[in-house]
């Protein structure tokens, strides 16, 4: 049985906290992992390794990273597209952070705890989809 949203929301906000070595309270699901949390390459990987071993799943790649979008392989008007889109998805987003305009430089800032509790979500109804 997959866990609830509101489980899966629990242990991805843990297992950031713990990874980042943050306070569970300081790790809301708008927190930016880079920008709010401080994350850093290697903060990526150790977070990709702690959800596989809690969740019992495999991630391929990046696929974590990616979201439903896929901005990083965009083009240009549906990259714009996208990121109209992620602002409707995400309206807690500090999205004033981006005074400039976001570039595909900027995706990783916009990886949030939401953006893997999202993946989650998706990828265990999709599992447990095949084994009902």
């Amino acid at each position: 049985m997959s866990p609830s949203p509101e489980e899966i929301q629990a242990r991805v906000t843990k297992t950031v906290a713990e990874a980042l070595e943050k306070d569970v309270a300081d790790v809301r699901p708008s927190s930016s992992l880079v920008d709010d949390l401080g994350a850093e390459s290697i903060d990526f990987l150790d977070i990709l390794f702690r959800i596989e071993s809690d969740f019992d799943i495999k991630i391929q790649g990046d696929e974590i990273w990616k979201g439903e979008l896929d901005l990083a392989n965009a083009d240009p008007a549906a990259f714009e597209s996208g990121l109209a889109t992620l602002r409707e998805r995400m309206p807690d987003f500090p999205w004033d952070r981006f005074q400039e305009g976001i570039q595909k430089k900027d995706l990783r800032r916009l990886i949030t705890v939401q953006t893997i509790v999202d993946f989650l979500t998706r990828t265990l109804a999709k599992e447990g989809e095949r084994t009902a």
